[in-house]
């Protein structure tokens, strides 16, 4: 079940808008292979890079079959933005996130849906990375350009380990047995949108010799 946002929750989203941004940013890239058609069926594969207001980020592609109709996804942050590294100061995810993982289907000649996971953490005396709060996103994306991207997604946001100093504390831990994913039944905050993003395939600015 999807939790509805109460007013004072809808509230806090809204000042860090933002998360939609980086989080789409980082976690829900997709490459393709440049067409020289309109029509020519998009494959999935490659290394990408991308910058912007999320920072800096890179992504890799792994076929899972010959077509390059799936493929595994990782996503991994070089650089964060400020607004970036305020939020996840405000959720208490003082040691930043994990790579988003996941996997990406073509859905048609320039579409995919995807699915990712990924973990916001915190420092704890003793132990020093602790998943303090589980990002789940799905949607589609469609290539618009060379270099372009546009997402419709939906994050949902399950709280694990919210420290009393963020203005999220108090939310029930979403993955009480421990096993990195949602408990059945938990029940996240639910922030859907549309995004435009660029990326650029490795190949095109690196020479392999």
């Amino acid at each position: 079940m999807k939790m509805l946002i109460n007013g004072l929750l809808k509230g806090r989203i809204t000042r860090w808008g933002f998360l939609v941004v980086l989080l789409i940013a980082v976690g829900a890239t997709v490459g393709w292979d440049n067409p020289k058609e309109t029509h020519r069926q998009y494959q999935l594969g490659g290394g990408w890079i991308g910058s912007g207001g999320a920072g800096i980020w890179n992504a890799l592609q792994i076929p899972l079959d010959p077509a390059g109709r799936t493929a595994a996804l990782r996503v991994s942050s070089a650089t964060y933005s400020t607004q970036f590294a305020g939020l996840f100061a405000a959720l208490g995810a003082t040691a930043g996130v994990s790579d988003n993982v996941g996997e990406v289907e073509m859905i048609s000649h320039d579409t995919a849906r995807f699915g990712t996971l990924a973990y916001g953490r915190m420092e704890v005396p003793g132990n020093p990375l602790q998943v303090n709060t589980i990002f789940a996103m799905t949607g589609t994306v469609k290539y618009t350009g060379p270099d372009t991207f546009e997402v419709t997604y939906t994050i949902n946001v399950y709280p694990v380990n919210i420290p009393t100093t963020s203005p999220f504390y108090g939310l029930p831990n979403a993955d009480v047995n421990g096993d990195g994913y949602p408990d059945p039944g938990a029940q996240p905050i639910v922030i859907p949108g549309v995004l435009p993003i660029q990326g650029v395939d490795i190949a095109k600015r690196v020479t392999l010799r």
